[in-house]
């Protein structure tokens, strides 16, 4: 604690800070930077939030615009814009989450700079949507289309917008209710709920506008060069890192580097509580070090998507290393426990950070774990079975919780639950206490027993995904699951950026199989803006579509893609489909109604802790 550089550092370079409230141009509330207030500097931890974790959210919850070297400035939110001040224009790193947000930072450093110069290139790092959601907030879509601002991302233009679409769409409901737990999204902002996510300041409350445009101008292998705005830009690709498809940069001219979130100031995760694939944590190193090998010697500067930046040449070579060595760490570790015939959980109870690496503050867990990064590299090496054969077909939760109670009786279980929390023990209070909240979901005093452990759990807790998840389910477990609040990372934008296959893909996951399993429908459709000709058919219970029309469709429909999409989502309003957007259509149209009888509407607040 005594260790007070990173107070310094993070203040380096401020220039300006936005509005205490940032309203879009609708008069919607963007932000409030008030709502973090009760995190206050010098101000020593409460008894409700891990001193590690408020030390780390002093820290993140500054913002504005930051100039971090000659040529380069960032607009620090909750997600960073980066912007390169080149001779000739600027290029943007990057746009956060919110399309209102990411003009309001442009707008911050035109103003506080006086730069006028346009923009002439858009990058994005990665594949995840608090890097690109704000893209049309800064780049016009026109000037893409034209070709006069390339957007440069890693990957094939296929692969990235699958990765990048596919991650928020397909399984975008069930992410978006995970989200709302583990950023705290349904927690009032005080001491004793949301302190910051750790990696972002969270005090925009997730009111975003995402929006999404294609990129253009891939990068697919490492040493591509671009010119952009008169400087030199060096790509290094790292695929199946923090992202499926990810990138470092190099610019010589200011000898500037990001790692993108291959390195940061926090561990981050190797499998995210909120729903993703699981990353490779031996990539993450091997990336890094490559990157210490083609630039280390020149680097005086790492600025990085999240947090803010390290200067000086030795100081970016020991971030850097110390990074890469956690996460080989991580790696190494959980497989030499693997081999010895260890579970994942075991494993994860028994690693530990060596001082070396674990007495940094950039590698303690303010966004990834290191509990459940242990378990992420089993479930990425080995596979969702933990080799207990108990395991491999266990009860439902609800049965097992029902026998559990049965066998034990309830009175003993309350008995144990009370003693575990008077104790401190609050895992065991948490476990022991499940059977009952599962066992029967109208026995409140269990359910209010258990909400005491989990906040108990949270108060301590370093990791702020545990620490929300903590809170959020003892919110749940006193007041039932609440609708408002969340985030849903299916747009409209990305929804209309699908490509067809991964669109059918979606609809073909709100297929009921059950209620599907003795249907015969067969579609063709027309994509009239995009151009291409489809077929769909459901049997087997199953969705399936390919390219071309089959002689055998009992229906064609034709017109653009979103209202296509509309239709396919929506095939129980089809004829106010086919009406609004003037769809042509050919055949039986009451196949769409035995469409619409198997497809099903996702419920977006689902119950977690709870039956």
């Amino acid at each position: 604690m005594e260790d007070r550089a990173d107070f310094a550092d993070v203040d380096r370079g401020f220039v300006a800070a936005f509005p205490e409230k940032l309203y879009s141009d609708e008069g919607d509330l963007l932000r409030d930077a008030r709502m973090l207030d009760y995190v206050a500097d010098d101000t020593p931890a409460p008894d409700s939030v891990n001193p590690s974790l408020w030390r780390q959210s002093q820290l993140i919850k500054r913002e504005g615009l930051y100039k971090v070297v000659e040529g380069l400035y960032q607009v620090r939110l909750s997600a960073n814009i980066t912007i390169v001040d080149a001779p000739d224009g600027l290029v943007v790193i990057d746009f956060g989450t919110d399309v209102g947000l990411a003009k309001a930072g442009l707008e911050l450093f035109r103003r506080e700079t006086g730069n006028d110069k346009p923009v002439v290139a858009a990058i994005y790092t990665h594949t995840h949507f608090d890097h690109y959601g704000g893209i049309k907030g800064i780049v016009d879509e026109a000037d893409v289309a034209s070709g006069k601002i390339p957007i440069i991302a890693p990957g094939t233009v296929e692969s990235f917008n699958k990765h990048a679409i596919g991650e928020n769409v397909i399984t975008g409901n069930a992410m978006s209710r995970r989200m709302a737990y583990t950023f705290g999204l349904l927690l009032p902002h005080c001491d004793c709920g949301v302190v910051t996510g750790g990696i972002g300041s969270e005090d925009d409350g997730f009111r975003t506008k995402f929006s999404y445009i294609p990129p253009t101008d891939p990068i697919t292998r490492t040493g591509e060069t671009r010119t952009l705005g008169g400087w030199t830009f060096e790509f290094l690709y790292a695929p199946d890192t923090e992202a499926p498809e990810e990138m470092h940069i190099w610019i010589p001219a200011i000898k500037a580097l990001t790692c993108a979130e291959n390195a940061n100031h926090t561990m981050h995760n190797i499998q995210t509580i909120r729903g993703a694939r699981t990353r490779d944590a031996r990539n993450f190193a091997r990336y890094l070090d490559e990157t210490l090998v083609r630039w280390g010697e020149e680097a005086e500067v790492h600025y990085g998507p999240h947090t803010w930046p390290v200067w000086g040449n030795e100081s970016v070579v020991a971030f850097l290393e110390s990074q890469r060595d956690l996460y080989k760490y991580i790696h190494d570790q959980a497989l030499r426990l693997a081999n010895q015939g260890l579970t994942p959980l075991e494993a994860a109870e028994i690693v530990e950070l060596p001082d070396a690496l674990g007495k940094k503050w950039f590698n303690r867990y303010y966004h990834g774990g290191l509990h459940h990064n242990v378990r992420a590299v089993f479930h990425k090496e080995l596979g969702f079975w933990d080799g207990d054969p108990a395991t491999i077909m266990p009860l439902l939760p609800e049965d097992h919780a029902r026998r559990h109670v049965d066998l034990i009786g309830r009175d003993r279980i309350l008995q144990e639950g009370r003693a575990a929390i008077e104790g401190g023990d609050y895992r065991w209070a948490v476990q022991v206490l499940h059977h009952l909240v599962f066992a029967d979901r109208e026995d409140t005093e269990g359910k209010n027993l258990q909400a005491d452990a989990y906040e108990q759990l949270g108060y301590q807790a370093e990791v702020p995904q545990y620490r929300a998840i903590f809170l959020t389910a003892a919110q749940e477990l006193r007041e039932g699951v609440r609708t408002e609040g969340g985030i849903h990372t299916d747009s409209l934008d990305t929804i209309l950026a699908m490509p067809v296959d991964l669109l059918f893909d979606f609809v073909g996951v709100h297929v009921d199989g059950a209620k599907a399993a003795d249907v015969d429908i067969r579609i063709d459709f027309t994509f009239a803006d995009s151009g291409g000709d489809w077929t769909m058919w459901v049997r087997n219970g199953v969705l399936n579509a390919r390219p071309g029309h089959a002689e055998d469709a009992q229906l064609t429909v034709k017109g653009p893609k979103g209202a296509l999409a509309g239709l396919l989502l929506a095939p129980g309003r089809a004829a106010e489909a086919v009406e609004r957007h003037g769809l042509v259509t050919e055949g039986d149209m009451a196949v769409l109604t035995a469409l619409a009888a198997v497809v099903e509407t996702f419920d977006p607040h689902f119950p977690i802790a709870t039956p």
